[in-house]
């Protein structure tokens, strides 16, 4: 009678861990899935202040420079968190714009 007791309990305790290990990593995926939604928007904002800054000012200028410089540490910063999972192969973000 008592191993019993000591074995439903060890059962009941296996699978409330079980469920907190299971419940934690899901949420810990869900924020993963944000942080690469973030990161291929940084991206995108610096590709557009990059192409609007070209079409302003030149592609040699000041401002056109700033941009490649941060878009570069935008997509370095991107590859070295996720690896290729932060791009998506439907959109063109490697799209260089000062190369038209």
């Amino acid at each position: 009678m008592v191993w019993t007791k000591l074995l439903s309990h060890m059962t009941l305790a296996a699978a409330l861990a079980g469920g907190v290990l299971f419940f934690g990593a899901a949420r810990v995926a869900h924020a993963d899935d944000d942080d690469v939604a973030s990161c291929r928007r940084n991206v995108d904002k610096w590709e557009d202040r990059l192409h609007h800054d070209i079409d302003r000012h030149g592609p040699d200028s000041r401002q056109a420079q700033h941009d490649r410089h941060e878009l570069d540490e935008a997509r370095d910063n991107c590859h070295k968190r996720f690896g290729n999972r932060w791009h998506d192969s439907d959109e063109h973000h490697e799209q260089d714009y000062d190369r038209h």
